[in-house]
């Protein structure tokens, strides 16, 4: 009896071990949004329609979409160097304490000097891009993102460090939230007065969604569309009435 309960020991801890031996490690974790050239694919029809309706639902798309321009920086070189120090910037909080794997590369396209950093929250992951614009200047932190490690949800804000709308680096300009249960995926899109936000949802399965703008608050409108890109569209008074709709073909 007391061999079988060693061998059974045993055997656990073995099959603990080798489940830890399996986890990425660290330096291998990526943000799940960056898996796809899209981060919300559409059918065809609705973003080549000529119906201005539709074109705005393709507008919200593409603007969802253009998430892959930021996501462009965690793509690492080949001739990335590994870093033992945290990079800390100025204009961005920055964890500084615990575990990080940090990488910095010249990109060849801009010229800019890359930081790419990551490290791990109890349920969640950080990512982090800095950008060293001119040479001899410090990090500016470009990109936050953290995302829990089961995906479900996740976060991604885009600072100012290009002047867009001022001389605060430390502004963040657009934010992204996100969601996810099964296909269906739910985006936030809120710009830095957080005067407006899209809500998108969408099935990444049928392709069928909709999006819903809001200014100060206050809903204006909603589009929806099926699979084959036709849709809806309402806009609504301040007390949440439709006022006008009305449907497109695609």
């Amino acid at each position: 009896m007391k061999t079988s309960k060693l061998l059974l020991l045993a055997a656990a801890i073995f099959a603990f071990s080798c489940s830890k031996d399996e986890e990425p490690s660290l330096e291998k974790r990526a943000i799940s949004l960056a898996e796809s050239d899209q981060v919300i694919p559409a059918p065809s029809a609705l973003l080549t329609s000529d119906d201005p309706y539709a074109q705005m639902a393709a507008g919200w798309i593409m603007q969802a979409n253009a998430m892959s321009s930021y996501l462009y920086f965690l793509e690492m070189p080949s001739g990335a160097q590994k870093s033992e120090a945290r990079i800390t910037a100025s204009n961005g909080r920055v964890k500084d304490a615990g575990d990080h794997v940090t990488y910095i590369w010249t990109d060849q396209q801009s010229g800019y000097s890359v930081a790419f950093q990551v490290s791990e929250e109890t349920d969640s992951y950080v990512f982090e891009i800095f950008l060293k614009i001119e040479a001899g200047t410090e990090f500016l932190k470009y990109f936050h993102a953290e995302e829990k490690k089961d995906r479900s949800e996740g976060f991604m804000k885009i600072y100012d460090i290009f002047g867009i709308y001022g001389d605060d680096a430390s502004v963040v300009w657009i934010n992204y939230e996100w969601t996810r249960a099964g296909n269906i995926f739910n985006l936030s899109i809120t710009e830095y007065s957080e005067s407006f936000e899209a809500a998108i949802t969408v099935d990444l399965g049928s392709k069928t969604g909709s999006v819903t703008y809001y200014l100060d608050g206050i809903k204006e409108y909603t589009l929806t569309w099926d699979g084959a890109g036709n849709g809806t569209w309402a806009y609504y008074n301040e007390e949440g009435t439709v006022t006008e709709s009305g449907t497109w073909t695609a």
